[in-house]
């Protein structure tokens, strides 16, 4: 075994008590309805001319139905986000236009971050830490389309009948051809622009959380697909769940589930192909899993629903917010100082590595308690391991790389021909 002590079986689940409740619907009670895309568009506007020093709003693009995908990113001095030692986090939903309690806790979660920075100490501390991207639909069509109905699929699907969670392209089948819609499209361009280091995606329909892998060729539906994180992600899921007011108890759950815990692997729950979950951890290094937020996946009433997904998800969301930061971070330079990106940073004994994303050379890799050997490396270059790198539980460590290019001429060469062709 090459992972020296990595704690396999020990599980650290973070624990968040310590935010002080506030549901934002008691300012904003246009929050406890079901507001349409044109309320997010402007309510995010506004968050951005009151916050600006913490929120910064975008826009994905048009969907075929001219709805806009809109985006929020919060943090402290938002304006520099991206050049910030600070992990993003990226959470989406609605990716089922009649899935709709993720759209209400999301909206929540942006107003709550936003105007209690000045007047709460942990969010302060969460928002000087960490970077937080919040779509609350990424398909605002199928939304339009949708109504209420707890187990209908009017609306799940993009205008043009593709269901998004089965259009993202897979490893498993990469020589394969997927049909992508303009949403999905989206949501591709957008991860290679935000590096996002952990991600969820809300669904309606079961109360649970889903991690990888969601499908593997040769392992049949129902049957356990451990990912080479499988211990880390039981760890996540269990952070959310069990900090759930509901999703951890068996008498919370939907007609014939039995999930222990409140979470289940995906292959285990049902087998789903080129779904967005793995193609984000396999593809884009973002520790992502699914979460389902309710067995009526649009309930009738609007009030009782969002004041709820707001109340069981509070200190779950948060707390799983805080993981991000929790492993080994650094950065990567030449021996000039320069940043570097496309690093492949690798864990003994854990065959997923992770690619240097962060213009300014940070990594961020999401690790359990343990002792492990880490290696930075890249073509060109001398590859660097730390051995014997202690984590703690629930800390960062900061592992620094300085890599020295094999033949120092030839990489200037090619860094002056890239200026050139900028």
């Amino acid at each position: 075994m090459t992972l020296i002590t990595a704690a396999l079986v020990f599980l650290a689940v973070v624990r968040s008590n310590a935010f002080e409740f506030w549901d934002p619907a008691e300012e904003y009670p246009g929050l406890n309805t079901y507001f349409d895309n044109d309320f997010i568009g402007s309510s995010f506007s506004d968050l951005q001319k009151d916050y600006p020093n913490l929120v910064k709003i975008s826009s994905l693009g048009k969907t075929p139905g001219e709805n806009e995908m809109h985006e929020i990113t919060i943090t402290s001095d938002v304006s520099s986000w991206q050049t910030a030692n600070k992990p993003s986090v990226k959470y989406v939903a609605n990716m089922h236009g009649n899935e709709i309690r993720g759209r209400g806790l999301l909206m929540k979660l942006a107003y709550f971050l936003s105007t209690q920075y000045d007047s709460d100490q942990d969010v302060m501390d969460i928002l000087d830490a960490t970077v937080f991207h919040l779509i609350p639909t990424i398909n605002p069509d199928g939304f339009d389309e949708a109504y209420p109905s707890c187990s209908g699929v009017r609306g799940r699907y993009t205008s043009d009948g593709t269901d998004m969670n089965r259009d993202f392209p897979s490893h498993w089948f990469s020589g394969i051809r997927v049909k992508t819609a303009e949403e999905t499209q989206m949501i591709k361009d957008y991860a290679k622009k935000v590096p996002a280091v952990m991600g969820i995606s809300f669904h309606d329909g079961a109360l649970v959380t889903n991690y990888p892998w969601d499908g593997v060729p040769d392992i049949n539906s129902g049957i356990y697909a451990a990912s080479p994180d499988d211990s880390l992600f039981i760890s996540m899921a269990k952070t959310y769940s069990l900090n759930h007011k509901q999703m951890y108890k068996p008498s919370a759950q939907c007609g014939h589930d039995d999930f222990k815990d409140g979470i289940t692997n995906g292959n285990k729950w049902y087998k789903v192909y080129n779904g967005m979950q793995d193609w984000n951890y396999f593809y884009n290094d973002c520790f992502e899993v699914t979460i389902e937020l309710g067995c009526c996946k649009y309930p009738t009433d609007a009030a009782s629903t969002y004041s709820n997904v707001w109340s069981d998800n509070f200190d779950s969301i948060l707390a799983f917010s805080k993981l991000a930061n929790y492993g080994i971070k650094g950065r990567v330079t030449d021996f000039k100082g320069s940043p570097m990106t496309g690093v492949t940073i690798t864990v003994s004994g854990v065959s997923k590595t992770i690619k240097v994303r962060h213009p300014e050379g940070y990594f961020w890799r999401p690790l359990l308690k343990g002792t492990y050997n880490i290696s930075a490396s890249k073509p060109g270059y001398y590859p660097l391991s730390r051995r014997n790198i202690e984590v703690m539980e629930n800390e960062s460590t900061v592992v620094p790389f300085i890599l020295i290019a094999k033949n120092p001429s030839q990489v200037r060469r090619k860094a002056r021909r890239r200026k050139r062709s900028m």
